[in-house]
């Protein structure tokens, strides 16, 4: 299983790095492997109805949050240090502890010196296309210890963005990461259901698109939307909490301001100026563009992130290139966006679970739809 997960994922990495996917799929189909022991698991491990919570400190892993106190979940977070980007995992640690703090809330942390053995700067190797492909089902087993104690959910933070796929420039249909779409988050729950039949993968986020995700962390929940930290850019950078020269942190930005939301209440700059046209994927594709927005969805989202924050009043040279190249499709488009991206999607969320979530989304996204 794990290995169709990475197979999945090959071609959206290969698309980043322009290499030959193909290539890089028999690569990796003549691996050859062995196990030279096995350990006896007990497959009637107890287990009742605690959850864990992969905790990151970005806006699904916080919405989440939200969501599991809000529904009375028996929760256990943990932030897994993989050790593989220190200066990140530095400032990811440090917001952790200012969340078990402020929130008085018990938050384990898990090292991940395995991580390692993925990472081609530890081995002074070219980069791999393999990239991070099998981290969210990584995540998925370092849970296992604290699932075999006292609990049988893993909560995860996908949303409904990672279903959607792209064309890549070789023909193959690319993910942003497949290992948090919905037919992984079922195969990861089929590995764990070995162990014990009890045990479920679930995302209380997986309903919703990233702008509707962000409109109701910082409507709903304030005091967990102000943590938010989620770049992965930082070690080229000299900023402390967002890098402010990658696409995320501009798609970020740009949702924020859909809301009415003041970025610099998670630290950051307003990325409207026209030095940072070329990470927006509505202005079009370029090399700073990465997998992460390049599905025909992720440009559409931005169409109506930009048109909300331009309804908003919100200024800059980027407003005013969305007014004059874009404000007629997007007012033409409105519905059919909305419709789109203030939808609850529907997912396999256990049936008591689903319907007190979905009272909380409709109350929050009934003005938007």
């Amino acid at each position: 299983i794990i290995k169709e997960i990475i197979l999945h994922q090959i071609p959206g990495i290969a698309d980043d790095y322009d290499l030959d996917t193909q290539q890089i799929i028999q690569r990796f189909k003549n691996i050859h492997y062995q196990f030279t022991g096995a350990s006896n698991i007990d497959a009637d491990a107890n287990a009742d109805d605690g959850s864990i919570l992969l905790l990151s400190c970005g806006k699904d892993s916080l919405l989440t949050l939200g969501f599991a106190r809000e529904l009375d979940f028996d929760i256990t977070p943990i932030f897994i240090n993989d050790t593989t980007t220190p200066f990140e995992n530095s400032v990811s640690l440090e917001t952790v502890k200012k969340i078990a703090k402020k929130q008085n809330l018990p938050i384990e942390i898990v090292t991940n010196n395995i991580e390692k053995l993925n990472d081609f700067e530890e081995w002074n190797h070219p980069p791999s296309c393999l990239g991070y492909a099998h981290m969210i089902t990584g995540f998925c087993f370092l849970a296992l210890p604290f699932l075999h104690n006292n609990a049988s959910m893993v909560l995860l933070g996908n949303q409904q963005n990672m279903n959607f796929s792209f064309r890549t420039k070789q023909e193959y249909v690319g993910y942003a990461s497949y290992d948090q779409t919905t037919r992984a988050r079922h195969e990861q729950q089929t590995m764990l259901k070995y162990l014990n039949e009890q045990f479920q993968i679930i995302s209380l986020v997986e309903p919703l698109t990233d702008i509707a995700e962000m409109k109701i962390l910082f409507s709903r929940y304030p005091e967990l939307a102000k943590y938010q930290f989620s770049c992965n850019c930082l070690y080229g950078s000299d900023e402390k909490r967002w890098c402010h020269t990658c696409n995320k942190c501009a798609r970020l930005s740009i949702l924020m301001h859909a809301h009415g939301i003041d970025v610099k209440t998670v630290g950051m700059n307003g990325m409207l100026s026209r030095q940072f046209m070329k990470y927006y994927i509505l202005f079009g594709m370029n090399p700073s563009i990465d997998r992460y927005d390049k599905s025909p969805e992720a440009r559409d989202q931005q169409l109506l992130a930009f048109y909300l924050a331009y309804k908003n009043g919100v200024k800059g040279p980027l407003i005013d290139i969305f007014k004059k190249n874009y404000l007629s499709e997007a007012r033409i488009r409105e519905d059919e966006l909305r419709k789109k991206f203030f939808k609850i999607y529907k997912t396999d969320l256990p049936n008591n679970i689903q319907e007190k979530l979905h009272a909380i989304l409709k109350e929050e996204l009934k003005d938007l739809q």
